[in-house]
């Protein structure tokens, strides 16, 4: 029986440490298949991809088998929805194993973590620490009494568990220690590996040489090439939508909270650039992360009642394969739907993610689409 190994991903952009975790999951599980599970235009953090998800693909496919689109709204969510949707694909595509980076890299020490949250009394200490404005992590510390636990990774890793355990898988999750700087450092690590977050700003900033020390070199000349994209690309168009809305219109969007609309509302025509208007609405309570994820919605329209009624779906984006990825896709379930071109009969699977594409089109002014760009073949 073949080996088959998941890894949930961003690639934003791919670089040498996404290799690494490649090539180690592979080692660690002994894999005939890697599968590649990312995601599209948008991301976990609420940020606008660097460069269009075909770009990103074509890089991961000559180091992965298969890459697939992790749907809109898990990509685009918090840390439970995004390892839900994740952990979901990779059943659905008869997965072995989960791997992932951990600051931790201990999967006993992290299902541990896990089991202990789910203790009434941990519980309720974490809830308080929340309402306090701890982060997630920070809150898991002090809940659990200890110092160990800590970062973004370790988060998802959390997450992917906790996903595994609800949809009742028999997918084993495994662990390798992240490598080189932490994920949210801006400048670029002295190491082998720097975090995507670095060479996001060393590409903004023209740093291309610098930045290829660390990533596919023909990569960063594509990205530089086409103008990386941030979220300060967005500020004009968000600007329009929440002037033009009411504070009954704003309170329709997902997570508009705690008359946070209002805030909005009061400050953004005192603004001309994202950072600074997200600067001036930040809060204990309302972090930069959860900001930009708030921004995301208003630009993609995703509203309460939209996420309320979001449905898993049973299919399967597919974006990139090698002739591996190729004849495994041929051992799966003949009703299984997996989509390779975006039609007329199939497009109802993925119509949030063609809107994603098309979104980040007008931002990017890229002619790729998910009509006009076939599935990505690699030898």
């Amino acid at each position: 029986m073949m080996i088959i190994t998941s890894l949930i991903t961003e690639y934003n952009p791919f670089h040498n440490g996404h290799i690494h975790h490649i090539e180690a999951s592979r080692r660690l599980t002994g894999a005939d298949v890697v599968i590649a599970i990312m995601s599209g235009s948008f991301t976990q953090r609420g940020e606008i991809a660097v460069t269009d998800k075909f770009t990103r693909a074509e890089a991961a496919i000559r180091h992965v088998d298969l890459v697939v689109e992790l749907p809109l709204l898990n990509a685009i969510s918090f840390a439970d929805d995004f390892a839900m949707g994740g952990v979901h694909i990779a059943e659905l595509l008869g997965s072995d194993h989960i791997v992932f980076g951990s600051e931790s890299g201990d999967i006993n020490a992290l299902k541990e973590v896990h089991s202990k949250l789910k203790d009434s009394d941990i519980k309720s200490r974490m809830e308080t620490y929340m309402k306090k404005g701890y982060s997630y992590p920070r809150a898991i510390n002090a809940s659990i009494r200890s110092d160990l636990f800590g970062g973004a990774n370790n988060t998802l890793g959390l997450a992917y568990i906790r996903a595994i355990e609800e949809l009742e898988s028999d997918i084993v999750p495994l662990t390798i220690p992240r490598l080189g700087n932490r994920y949210s450092e801006t400048t670029l690590s002295q190491s082998r590996f720097s975090s995507a977050t670095s060479l996001r700003e060393a590409l903004r900033e023209g740093r291309v040489e610098e930045a290829s020390q660390y990533m596919p070199r023909e990569l960063a000349g594509i990205i530089n090439a086409a103008g990386p994209l941030s979220n300060e690309d967005l500020f004009a168009t968000l600007k329009l939508l929440i002037q033009r809305s009411s504070a009954e219109d704003l309170r329709r969007i997902y997570m508009m909270t705690e008359g946070i609309e209002h805030r909005l509302l009061a400050k953004i025509r005192n603004h001309h650039s994202y950072s600074a208007f997200i600067g001036s609405v930040k809060t204990k309570r309302y972090t930069w992360t959860r900001l930009n994820r708030l921004m995301l919605y208003i630009l993609l329209g995703i509203t309460q009642s939209r996420m309320e009624g979001h449905v898993m779906k049973d299919a399967v984006r597919v974006l990139a394969m090698n002739r591996t990825g190729q004849s495994f896709l041929k051992t799966l379930p003949e009703d299984l739907p997996i989509i390779t071109n975006v039609n007329s009969t199939n497009r109802h699977h993925v119509e949030d993610e063609i809107m994603a594409t098309d979104i980040h089109n007008i931002f990017s002014g890229s002619q790729r689409n998910d009509y006009n760009t076939p599935v990505i073949i690699a030898d």
